[in-house]
């Protein structure tokens, strides 16, 4: 199902971001060709050199980079894409992608998409329940984005909950249903 597509792993900070890399090698390991795109905030919690690692490809990070993209990386990345999965897409990347913000990489590259988006939410409970969360889900999946729920369980902050980032196998398993023209299972707010 994944021999020789093109995914664009797009990780934004959180602390799930740990779980953005045992999805790139699952991927890979299926055969696919990943390149991860990692914010500023995704830096934090996971290196560069773990993607390049996993992915067998450079990690890009900057929206201008003319040397190895010269058209930029927003548009070369996607016009190549059979997908672009966001694992974890934090309350920030859901809001921005939500109103059409583009300020870096990530969000640039999600604008300039022509191929089926997923994303995976991660998020505490509280930030995950708020209504403007709920919202921005709501509008992406009118938008017709995929979004693979969160689950519940014990969370980063100490607490039993709603937000944690659905397992990787979940998100492959939404990524072949997507590949193969079946809708992945969305989150209704």
């Amino acid at each position: 199902m994944l021999v020789d597509r093109e995914i664009v792993l797009g990780v934004s900070g959180g602390v799930a971001a740990y779980k953005a890399a045992a999805l790139a090698s699952l991927l890979v390991q299926r055969g696919a060709g990943v390149r991860a795109v990692l914010t500023a905030n995704a830096r934090r919690f996971v290196g560069a050199a773990t993607f390049a690692a996993l992915t067998g490809r450079p990690v890009a990070t900057r929206s201008f980079d003319p040397s190895a993209h010269p058209l930029g990386a927003h548009i070369e990345l996607t016009a190549r894409a059979d997908l672009v999965v966001v694992a974890p897409a934090s309350a920030d990347v859901l809001a921005k992608a939500a109103g059409g913000a583009a300020d870096d990489l990530l969000t640039t590259l999600l604008l300039c998409a022509e191929c089926p988006v997923l994303m995976a939410p991660a998020m505490n409970t509280a930030m995950w329940e708020k209504p403007a969360v709920q919202r921005n889900v709501a509008r992406l999946i009118d938008d017709g984005i995929g979004i693979v729920p969160p689950g519940s369980g014990w969370l980063s902050c100490r607490r039993q909950g709603a937000g944690r980032m659905a397992d990787p196998e979940e998100i492959a398993r939404a990524i072949e249903d997507t590949l193969s023209g079946r809708a992945p299972r969305s989150t209704t707010p």
